[in-house]
């Protein structure tokens, strides 16, 4: 049953569709393709399939279906990834056999269930005063239930009870990150009093909560406290309106980051829907790239005194890393966009419509603060503007800056330079890239396995080129998935005496029925799929396919000769004067075979 409702998903939803809903995807002739949003890259190399309904990146050798590919953004388990999609494609699930308690699943569930606790209590006498303080601040009832505002009841357990009559156990709970562990043993309700800010994914899943303490309560609380770490809640790659303003940030190419949950709300409220903040944290590497599978343009919008430039400071040097367009957005009216729009709205929509550009911005602050006809306004302003030109990753784009700041200053150019580098050598371990975690490193592919795949690529989608270029590569085609593939294909050649499209066609069928319960990665018919895809993916840059596909066959017989060539050297090295003479017959018939490929 559960095959089956995964395919009846799979069915009413496109690879395209889903992976577009996280990604901007590009025609790539018959296929799509984008930036990989799993590791970091300039060159697009994920490639979308809709034909096969796969996805893969040439870069870091990830791939799979609709399901694998949401599971890996959003950190899910199979069942939860299930639950997702068939709710995208209208499929109700039916009792199934898997496992259904699992920990990511459980912790779900119980957010899910806590921010509806948490709706209701602002509904009534309980969150009476928490409701007024929202409307106060100028936000309709409509805009606090899209947010699916909340109220947490100045209790110790009021929560605590709801979710164990509910069913959900203490120390899934605590695992959720709803309670906190006495000291004397227990637990305790984490939010107490707190106006509840419901934190999501990109899908919409609620994955923790932020919170303010209500006014004139007890001011030595925290004003704010956030979910802690959890198994689905990582701060640092979660930002708050993401799941509502993703449409918007890709239909205007545009992301415009605000500081706080109370600007994203109101921003909402006033029109401009293409907002998100951080959850509690400074902006990070991570959230920059989550940023880009959406737009490559961010615009800040930060209080103008000089800690708001300060606490920005750090996002917008990743994101110049990151190789971003950025800008600024300065608000007129209040000190942050959630007081423009409650004094003015029209002016907040006004305003997002003509951001500055960074460099524009630091040009005119700093300028602004020194004065540079004096030696030391001259040192000051240099020091503090290569400080940003310095992050710029891009170099024609640092070169433009250091032009325009040496004509500003009347200083030469080459001085300039000189400062720029060595500031670079002074700080030479502040410019390494941000941090990857092993998931994200690129996955070692031999050469030799890439050559295989693609020679099995041009089989697949050349057969009539078989007998002609690839009827003899037994002995070079050694990975043994790909051997195997190999051989039933040779096999029907033998058989048939020919090969194309349909002899093909019902071969990988006959594999698809064979592998209807493997691992997708493990199976015959996924790599079938991705060794085709990467020759798809390379149409459009090849001239002569049976030119390249001959290529590729020379090197690979290259790579195996000459290691089967060193292991018999050095058999006969070894061997010396007793070397036999079959030994040395296998020497010059490697050698030979070599320089017939040179020739």
């Amino acid at each position: 049953m559960l095959n089956s409702q995964v395919d009846e998903i799979k069915s009413r939803l496109s690879v395209e569709e889903v992976i577009s809903g996280y990604l901007q995807i590009q025609r790539a002739g018959r296929n799509w393709k984008a930036k990989c949003p799993f590791h970091n890259e300039k060159t697009p190399s994920f490639m979308v399939s809709p034909e096969r309904q796969m996805w893969y990146c040439f870069g870091c050798n990830e791939g799979g279906d609709i399901f694998t590919f949401v599971m890996k953004m959003e950190g899910l388990e199979f069942r939860d990834a299930l639950k997702l999609l068939a709710e995208k494609a209208g499929v109700r699930l039916e009792r199934c056999s898997y496992d259904n308690s699992g920990e990511k699943s459980r912790v779900l569930e119980v957010l899910d269930v806590s921010r509806k606790f948490y709706e209701e209590c602002l509904k009534i006498k309980t969150g009476k005063k928490a409701f007024e303080y929202l409307r106060d601040r100028g936000l309709s009832r409509n805009i606090i239930e899209k947010f699916q505002l909340g109220y947490a009841p100045d209790s110790w357990d009021l929560l605590s009870k709801f979710l164990q009559k509910k069913g959900y156990r203490e120390s899934e709970n605590f695992s959720a990150g709803m309670t906190v562990k006495k000291d004397r043993g227990g637990y305790y309700d984490r939010f107490r009093g707190r106006i509840m800010f419901p934190v999501s994914n990109a899908s919409g899943q609620t994955v923790g909560f932020s919170s303010r303490v209500m006014p004139g309560t007890d001011e030595s609380q925290a004003k704010y406290i956030n979910t802690p770490e959890t198994v689905i809640y990582n701060k640092s790659r979660v930002l708050y309106g993401l799941d509502k303003a993703k449409v918007e940030i890709r239909k205007k190419d545009l992301c415009i980051m605000v500081e706080g949950n109370m600007d994203v709300i109101a921003s909402f409220q006033a029109g401009v829907e293409n907002v998100v903040a951080t959850s509690g944290t400074a902006l990070t590497a991570d959230q920059l790239r989550i940023i880009k599978r959406y737009t490559d343009n961010i615009a800040f919008s930060f209080d103008m005194d000089s800690a708001g430039i300060k606490a920005a400071g750090r996002g917008i040097e990743l994101a110049l890393q990151e190789g971003m367009n950025i800008s600024v957005i300065t608000v007129p009216e209040g000190k942050d966009p959630a007081d423009c729009v409650k004094n003015n709205p029209d002016l907040w929509k006004e305003t997002v419509k003509t951001p500055k550009a960074i460099m524009e911005f630091y040009f005119e602050s700093i300028f602004a603060k020194y004065d540079a006809n004096e030696i030391e306004g001259k040192k000051k302003i240099a020091e503090e503007l290569l400080n940003v030109i310095s992050k710029i990753s891009n170099k024609i784009e640092q070169n433009h800056y250091i032009k325009k700041l040496s004509e500003k200053l009347k200083i030469d150019e080459k001085a300039i330079l000189d400062s720029l580098i060595a500031l670079e050598q002074d700080r030479s371990g502040f410019r390494d890239q941000p941090n990857k975690n092993n998931s994200e490193k690129k996955k070692e592919v031999s050469k030799e396995e890439q050559l295989q795949k693609r020679i099995l690529g041009f089989i697949i989608l050349y057969p009539h080129f078989f007998g002609d270029l690839f009827a003899n590569l037994d002995n070079f085609l050694l990975n043994k998935r790909i051997k195997k593939i190999y051989e039933m294909i040779k096999n029907l050649y033998a058989e048939k005496n020919k090969l194309n499209d349909e002899i093909l066609a019902k071969l990988k069928k006959e594999i698809s029925t064979e592998e209807e319960n493997k691992n997708e990665k493990d199976s015959l018919l996924y790599l079938w799929d991705v060794s085709a895809l990467s020759i798809e993916s390379e149409l459009e840059r090849i001239d002569d396919v049976h030119k390249e596909a001959e290529a590729c066959i020379i090197n690979l017989k290259k790579i195996v000769l000459e290691r089967e060539l060193e292991k018999i050297a050095f058999k006969i090295k070894n061997e010396g004067d007793d070397a036999s003479k079959e030994d040395m017959q296998t020497h010059k018939k490697y050698t030979d075979e070599l320089n017939d490929l040179d020739i």
